[in-house]
Parts: C-alpha cells; sequence; structure tokens
C-alpha cells in the first residue's frame, strides 16, 4: 500500500511535490512564532491568520520535504516563483494540505477538536 502524502504545486510549468516528513516539521517549528506547528494550525482555524513570515516557514520546508536534495536557498527561490505566479494564500494552503496529509496533525476529527 502507498500513502499519498504529497500536494502537488505547479511552479514556472513544473511540477513540484510538497510533504511533511518529520524532519522538516522538526526544522519548521524551529522558526514559528510560537515554535508549535500545532498552535500555528489551531489559530488559522479559528480565524487568526499566521504571520507572513510563518507561512513563509510552512511552504518552504513542505518545498524541502518534497524534495530532500534542495537546500534552503533553493526551496526559498521556488517559494518567491510560487508567490509571484499564485498568491501567498493559495501557496500556504497547499502546503498545509501537505502538513494534514503527512499525519502530523492527526486525524480530521482530533484537528477539529483542537481548534474548539
Amino acid at each position: 500500500m502507498v500513502l499519498d502524502k504529497y500536494v502537488d504545486l505547479e511552479i514556472g510549468g513544473k511540477v513540484h511535490k510538497l510533504c511533511y516528513p518529520v524532519k522538516y516539521v522538526f526544522e519548521a517549528e524551529r522558526q514559528l512564532a510560537d515554535g508549535n506547528i500545532l498552535v500555528l494550525m489551531a489559530k488559522a482555524g479559528n480565524g487568526i491568520p499566521p504571520t507572513v513570515q510563518d507561512m513563509f516557514t510552512i511552504v518552504k520546508y513542505a518545498i524541502m520535504g518534497g524534495d530532500t536534495k534542495l537546500t534552503e536557498e533553493e526551496a526559498e527561490e521556488l517559494y518567491l516563483e510560487a508567490v509571484s505566479e499564485k498568491s501567498l494564500v493559495e501557496v500556504f494552503q497547499l502546503a498545509t494540505d501537505a502538513l494534514k496529509k503527512s499525519g502530523v496533525l492527526g486525524k480530521e476529527k482530533k484537528v477539529q477538536a483542537a481548534k474548539a
């Protein structure tokens, strides 16, 4: 059985995979304002938008998780390309979809409970 833990993001006519292996969750949390990806997602679910810096961090590590050969600088360049082609909110949503698919947030019922 193959688990689909990827989300596609087209940048410059090329499809890139967004994914969140645990290693990149840890890396992202080190750079988030609250230092906690679950807090960020719960706040977003309750209508409190993340900072642009936090959105950047979430997207960058989703890009790196989808292609672990990329350097941080290459992932940052892809991020800048992506947000110039699409809206920041759209790119962030794709990255959070990859985060949800990773299983880090638990099953959807648990995510909904965390929002309450």
